[in-house]
């Protein structure tokens, strides 16, 4: 347990690093708003498309690890209608305006598996599990940029809302051509190809580029978080209930949902580890992109990724 705070508490000081330079960069008056939402608009149809390309190139597919996937692949769609229905639920009780409904169910069913998830994954589970964990976000990255973008967007009447923003933006593109490219994979493997496309300059160049989405993400929030009076960031309780929800609540549902299935040790221990994360950044910078709101979301973020101090440790010793 002593490796897994270390791998937890260094996640989230980096985390709040980045956070904390946006949020002087605002106080100081060196960028504005413009400035911030450009940044945002660059995360959302640039770094992330290339961090999910990259990040599928760089998988091996192999016919033994195919079932395997597939089992991760079910049990995280098995989290996500478990996330959402809980989400339901939690708006239809606590009636929150009609404009911030979306936020808080975006805040609920996406947890920050990729930048918090992954080094828990790899600290408790070994490296294989990170495998496996790409595998498991993979309905993340498509039902961010398609439920997501919807329930952002709900009950805006001020913002005029499209199918085409659900499915032909830059994530789900990313995400397509990322899975195309997993899947051709084994055509090229040991060709001059696969060495410079798939494991070299191409796929390090695409990787280098999405690597820069968590930052840049982070330090948005901070640039948000410094419009926000300091006094609402710790009495909305709305955001408090959220955040234990997202970081208590969803993963013991899965724990008992998980329990009696007899799945082995890592195929179990993945869905929970993952849904016991904090809000996901990326909820901040969506809602900035589409319309949502974006101070409550960097709220829900920086409340959720403080507590996971405490969280995630306690989660673990579930496994």
């Amino acid at each position: 347990m002593g490796n897994l705070d270390y791998k937890v508490y260094e996640q989230l000081i980096l985390l709040f690093i980045m956070m904390i330079i946006g949020f002087g960069a605002v106080k100081m008056k060196l960028i504005t708003k413009s400035v911030s939402d450009g940044v945002s608009m660059m995360i959302s149809r640039v770094t992330m498309p290339c961090m999910y390309i990259s990040t599928f190139m760089a998988q091996t597919l192999t016919a033994e690890k195919m079932a395997q996937c597939g089992i991760t692949v079910a049990l995280s769609v098995l989290y996500y209608a478990v996330a959402i229905a809980i989400s339901f639920i939690f708006t239809a009780l606590a009636r929150p305006p009609k404009e911030q409904r979306g936020v808080y169910q975006f805040l609920i069913i996406f947890s920050n598996a990729a930048y918090m998830g992954f080094p828990v994954l790899r600290a408790i589970l070994g490296e294989e599990s990170i495998f496996y964990g790409a595998f498991f976000n993979l309905p993340f990255n498509i039902l961010a940029y398609s439920l997501g973008i919807w329930l952002l967007r709900r009950g805006r009447s001020d913002v005029k809302f499209s199918k085409r923003d659900m499915f032909l933006n830059p994530g789900t593109i990313g995400v397509g051509v990322g899975v195309v490219l997993f899947l051709l994979s084994p055509i090229f493997v040991g060709t001059k190809f696969y060495d410079v496309f798939y494991t070299g300059v191409v796929q390090k160049g695409l990787a280098s580029v999405g690597d820069t989405t968590v930052p840049l993400s982070m330090f948005v929030i901070g640039t948000v978080l410094a419009t926000v009076k300091p006094g609402a960031v710790f009495k909305n309780i709305r955001v408090l209930i959220t955040c234990v929800i997202r970081l208590l609540v969803c993963p013991l549902v899965i724990y008992l949902l998980t329990m009696p299935l007899g799945l082995e040790y890592m195929t179990r221990a993945i869905p929970i580890l993952v849904s016991a994360m904090p809000c996901a950044v990326f909820c901040v910078i969506l809602a900035k992109e589409y319309g949502g709101d974006e101070k409550t979301a960097s709220v829900g973020v920086f409340i959720s990724t403080l507590a996971s101090a405490v969280t995630i440790p306690l989660i673990c010793t579930l496994l």
